[in-house]
């Protein structure tokens, strides 16, 4: 009888102890980083940012980017899925139809993190993103500060991107006691397809040469559009005078914040916000529970309430930009004053 038992004992413990030891931490995580395009300069340096935590952790990293193809992106994440990653974080080239792209990748039991634009229609696993409620606040709210009075343009970016949707939102919310009052006049707003510069820059022609009102000020809501508007407010003879804004601290805001033709931007601590999201993704292929050690929010995507990890912008103006982006090392001082 006790034979018996030990040759039952035995398989159980061995079956009890091989599960075990499979539990916990993967040893090897190889993750991939694809994101729309290197057009905009910050996601450049977030995939490196990204890849430079993940490597910290262990984990391996893929990096590519799909030139603003979103039939171009769908190639390249099936390649990455293909050689065997553990996660993909997805910066999506359109919202809309990337939700292939996700759904591919849970037929593969793959996790998908959306990176700063929020896929629709899809089971996401996580999504990493700025405060566009607060961004918009202190986009609007700087320029009622410089601008109390006046006739304002909204340039806000693409349509179908979440980020701008949510910050069109709170830009007219900021911007609503002094509409309500008569002190702001929006003279004129709209989505620009893509975040497109050349697109930003001919709304702004038309409306200097068609409306017979004072300009007073742009909220434009990406670098690269806020230094082609100036360019065109040049063309004017408006440059300074008016009040432009953007986000993303590229270098040429940045300089023309100094010289005084753009007047503030809005940086989002890039490294910060790729840490985190490489911690995060580490963390789902360890099967941590993102609830126990992140603060989660939950944002709807049109299928589910997605997980969200969330990072605030910090407000750049020529008092501050010494202080924000060169003593913490993000720009040399003679990257920006020329």
């Amino acid at each position: 009888m006790m034979k018996r038992l030990l040759l039952f004992i035995l398989p159980v413990s061995f079956i009890l102890i091989a599960g075990l030891s499979g539990c916990g931490k993967k040893e090897q995580i190889k993750m991939g980083f694809l994101y729309s395009s290197d057009v905009t300069i910050r996601f450049n340096k977030e995939s490196k940012f990204f890849k430079e935590r993940a490597e910290q952790l262990g984990a391996e990293v893929m990096i590519a980017h799909a030139k603003d193809n979103d039939a171009l992106q769908y190639e390249k994440a099936i390649e990455m899925m293909e050689q065997d990653i553990d996660l993909l974080a997805l910066i999506a080239v359109n919202v809309n139809t990337a939700e292939n792209i996700v759904k591919e990748a849970k037929a593969r039991d793959i996790p998908v993190l959306a990176y700063n634009r929020l896929v629709s229609n899809c089971e996401l696993d996580v999504y990493i993103s700025g405060n566009n409620e607060q961004l918009g606040k202190d986009m609007a709210g700087y320029v009622v500060r410089q601008k109390p009075k006046g006739n304002y343009v909204i340039l806000n970016g693409d349509r179908f991107d979440r980020n701008a949707v949510e910050l069109m939102a709170s830009i007219e919310e900021t911007l609503k006691p002094h509409v309500e009052s008569g002190n702001v006049n929006v003279l004129y707003k709209t989505y620009i397809e893509n975040w497109n510069p050349d697109h930003a820059a001919f709304e702004l022609d038309q409306i200097l040469s068609s409306y017979p009102q004072k300009v007073d000020a742009v909220i434009s809501c990406f670098d690269g559009m806020g230094v082609a508007c100036i360019e065109v407010l040049e063309k004017y003879g408006l440059d300074g005078e008016v009040i432009v804004t953007g986000q993303d601290a590229q270098i040429e805001s940045c300089r023309r914040i100094i010289e005084g033709t753009q007047h503030i931007t809005l940086y989002h601590p890039l490294r910060d916000i790729a840490y985190k999201a490489a911690e995060v993704a580490v963390d789902i292929v360890n099967g941590v529970k993102l609830e126990k050690k992140y603060d989660i929010n939950y944002v709807n995507n049109g299928y589910m309430d997605v997980p969200t990890v969330q990072i605030n912008s910090i407000p750049v103006t020529k008092e501050n930009i010494d202080e924000v982006l060169i003593e913490s090392g993000f720009y040399q001082r003679s990257e920006i004053y020329q």
